[in-house]
């Protein structure tokens, strides 16, 4: 069954309807660099076998559980996890899952010296064209002036209700830029519900990129998390660790402390960018499993 597709009527981007019907449902197919993104579902003992013929594939769960490891949408606190396919497939745990499959389609070990490089091709890629930070909030703040960071509209991935699952988009950074210390206190919207995101590394330039919390965004003192391709990062946000459940500012907004991605320099000369796909998963769907489930 494939997830149905249309134009976002309030928000950038494309809509996914991947929430409707019995599974397995299956996205079409997007590109990006040298990747081919799709979006499934399973239900509980549902199997997905990937092509792995052109390249290495990598799973990034959304919701759920897959057999596999036990692996869910978050790894535990302060972990680091790499996400690649080692075997034939995957199979969905009791839960279902709901995931991304990012499959390499050329070599992507090269790195990325321009965003046109990247331009996204598939159903209706003219919603998810790249622009820069500075020119889409140069209004409202001058903190991305003159800053090599870019960003493209993503998958709005949608429940059998049309309400949000996640949100999946993807950014560029440029060498040693600071992608802003910010901790999401903003209240939520119907246009931007609240959510506990998670980062999956499409290429990490110059290798030295990552996550990095603070005390202040004036504070000197960052405690960095590298996070390299193919790799996603533990909860950044606060959770219950009874429930998994994202804790709630009084705005309504998920509680985050001062956080953000800062990209990596090195010696060669030319731009290596980090891109890096942003999962922004919305609090009725999102969860932290911090135990595991084994293989039967």
């Amino acid at each position: 069954m494939i997830a149905l597709l249309e134009p976002s009527v309030e928000r950038l981007g494309v809509d996914v309807h991947i929430g409707s019907g019995p599974g397995p449902v299956l996205s079409d197919v997007w590109t990006i660099g040298a990747w081919a993104l799709r979006f499934v579902r399973l239900d509980a003992g549902q199997q997905f076998r990937p092509d792995r013929t052109r390249g290495p594939v990598f799973v990034k769960v959304i919701t759920g559980t897959l057999v596999q490891a036990g692996q869910s949408a978050y790894p535990v606190v302060g972990e680091v996890r790499r996400t690649e396919l080692l075997d034939g497939g995957v199979e969905a745990a009791s839960t279902g899952a709901l995931f991304a499959v990012f499959s390499a389609i050329g070599d992507t070990t090269a790195a990325i010296s321009s965003v046109e490089q990247l331009t996204y091709g598939g159903p209706l890629a003219d919603r998810l064209l790249w622009r820069s930070y500075e020119s889409m909030y140069t209004a409202a703040t001058p903190i991305f002036d003159g800053v090599d960071a870019h960003l493209a509209p993503g998958f709005h991935l949608l429940d059998n209700n049309g309400h949000e699952i996640a949100y999946l988009f993807t950014w560029v950074a440029g060498k040693g830029v600071d992608m802003s210390t910010h901790n999401h206190g903003r209240a939520p919207k119907v246009t931007a519900p609240a959510f506990a995101e998670v980062h999956w590394v499409m290429y990490n330039g110059t290798g030295r990129g990552g996550m990095y919390v603070t005390d202040a965004p004036d504070s000197q003192k960052r405690y960095r998390t590298p996070v390299l391709q193919g790799e996603e990062h533990g909860p950044f946000f606060v959770f219950d660790p009874a429930t998994g459940a994202p804790v709630l500012r009084d705005n309504g907004a998920v509680e985050y402390p001062w956080h953000s991605w800062e990209a990596g320099t090195d010696e060669h000369p030319g731009q290596a960018y980090d891109v890096v796909a942003a999962f922004e998963i919305t609090v009725p769907y999102a969860k932290v499993i911090e135990r595991r489930v084994s293989a039967v």
